[in-house]
């Protein structure tokens, strides 16, 4: 069976983004998605390539053009709130997170990530100093690092630095 323009675009995507190459995947993806707009898969790679590259409020965007075609995944969902809580806008991720949990009730990680965001509006805590090069090389494993730390930093199970 032949692949259509846009799959293989996609795939090409894909590659290039299993490989770490994220600004590169973004030019396939678009192609995908201007071929077949309704493609989610393509939405949501674009957003995790621009996740990657830091490039939060882009990534919110794919996913809320994803959301548009099918507003009952619930994973799109979880993506936008993941990234608002990055950007330490918890009201607007809960909004997320409990349309997650109305589309799919026994999602635990999405249970998870709401308990946390809750603590964290309840019990503000100081952010550490910045550490260019982790957000430099990875986004959003240093944020999840960071975000970590801090809650055992505030539970009193290790100490850091503090502006």
């Amino acid at each position: 069976m032949t692949q259509s323009p846009w799959e293989s675009w996609f795939d090409q995507g894909m590659a290039l983004q299993d490989n770490g190459q994220h600004a590169e995947a973004l030019a396939y993806f678009q192609k995908a998605i201007d071929g077949k707009p309704d493609f989610i898969p393509a939405w949501v790679y674009k957003g995790i390539a621009l996740e990657q590259l830091g490039k939060y409020e882009e990534a919110i965007s794919c996913y809320e053009a994803a959301i548009k075609i099918n507003p009952d995944v619930a994973d799109l969902w979880y993506n936008k709130g993941a990234i608002l809580c990055n950007l330490h806008r918890y009201e607007d991720a809960l909004i997320c997170f409990d349309k997650v949990l109305e589309i799919d009730p026994d999602n635990a990680l999405c249970r998870t990530a709401r308990v946390l965001t809750l603590a964290t509006i309840a019990n503000p805590i100081k952010q550490p100093k910045h550490r260019e090069s982790e957000w430099e090389r990875k986004p959003l494993e240093a944020a999840a690092a960071i975000e970590i730390t801090w809650r055992a930093e505030a539970m009193g199970e290790c100490e850091l630095e503090l502006e």
